[in-house]
């Protein structure tokens, strides 16, 4: 039997802490997409007032090829000209605002580099591939005042994965490709395995009959799961020309098996990818942004930046 309340000594008791507290936490409610944005964007703003407390950002808003962003920038920082395109997470339905925010803060301030915290469009208002496309039209934008190379791009959960989708749209649209990505908690491949299976019990959450599965979610409806550029962790071809990567994931995501997977076939596929893989953490546990864990998070992904980006 699982004790979802027991950890490593070596997870971090501010961690542990943190983990019991949510789990007391009143659940998200179901079916109503208006309810189920005004919940998490009560989550967010809690996190990310606490996030511009610890990392001091200046925050402009702003519209790129007619698509709305956040430009976080740390303060009198030499950013050397490379930007970072911030894909917020929320099931392709929610996250903009605060969540792509929380996710943006921290990541400018330790890493030096300005961010730009993209704000794609969501479903079930639009389908894929309508996320991908906006992404696609501020990294064109940008391309005319900056080399690829000098831009970055990540996403936590379904910014993993749009990340992931729209790297493998560059691809084959013959862009010049980003100098480096990273995917958090989600990546180009169906959330499957035993991570889906299993987290359930370590999250102590009632085991559900079917493991979460991305093309059920509103976003992917209509679109087909063999395309390269739905699930491009499916086409070794495709990652063969995916630029440098960054995974992370944790024993309690349930994005684990995915993260890890698409980490292997990268490798097999003759792409650099590296792995973080963390013990005793939670989907998107860098959301809790001073966490000695997050704080881990961000100084792994400013070094990987910082090495990779001209």
């Amino acid at each position: 039997m699982i004790d979802p309340n027991r950890f490593a000594p070596w997870v971090s008791e501010e961690a542990q802490a943190l983990f019991r507290a949510e789990a007391e936490a009143p659940a998200a409610p179901e079916g109503d997409i208006a309810a189920l944005r005004t919940h998490y964007d009560a989550f967010n703003q809690r996190h990310l007032a606490a996030a511009r407390d610890a990392y001091p950002v200046d925050i402009a808003s702003d519209a790129i090829a007619g698509v709305r962003v956040d430009i976080v920038t740390p303060p009198g920082a030499d950013t050397g000209g490379r930007t970072l395109l911030c894909l917020h997470g929320g099931a392709f339905m929610w996250g903009r605002g605060a969540g792509a925010l929380l996710e943006a803060v921290p990541v400018a301030a330790t890493s030096g580099i300005r961010v730009i915290a993209v704000e794609y469009a969501l479903a079930p208002e639009q389908v894929f591939p309508a996320a991908v496309e906006d992404v696609l039209a501020v990294y064109r934008a940008l391309l005319a005042d900056q080399p690829a190379g000098s831009t970055g791009i990540y996403g936590c959960s379904a910014g993993g994965i749009l990340t992931a989708q729209a790297t493998a749209r560059m691809i084959a649209d013959g862009l010049p490709l980003p100098g480096a990505i990273a995917m958090l908690c989600g990546t180009g491949l169906e959330m499957q395995g035993d991570s889906a299976a299993s987290t359930a019990a370590f999250n102590g959450q009632p085991e559900t009959a079917e493991p979460l599965g991305l093309a059920g979610l509103p976003y992917f409806t209509g679109a087909d799961p063999r395309d390269p550029l739905v699930f491009p962790g499916e086409h070794p071809e495709m990652l063969a020309q995916f630029p440098p990567s960054l995974l992370v994931t944790g024993t309690r995501d349930f994005a684990a098996s995915s993260v890890a997977v698409m980490h292997r076939r990268l490798l097999a596929a003759g792409a650099e990818a590296s792995l973080i893989h963390f013990d005793g953490m939670w989907h998107a546990h860098h959301m809790a942004t001073t966490l000695p864990e997050s704080r881990e998070t961000f100084a792994a992904m400013a070094r990987f930046f910082d090495t990779h980006l001209t």
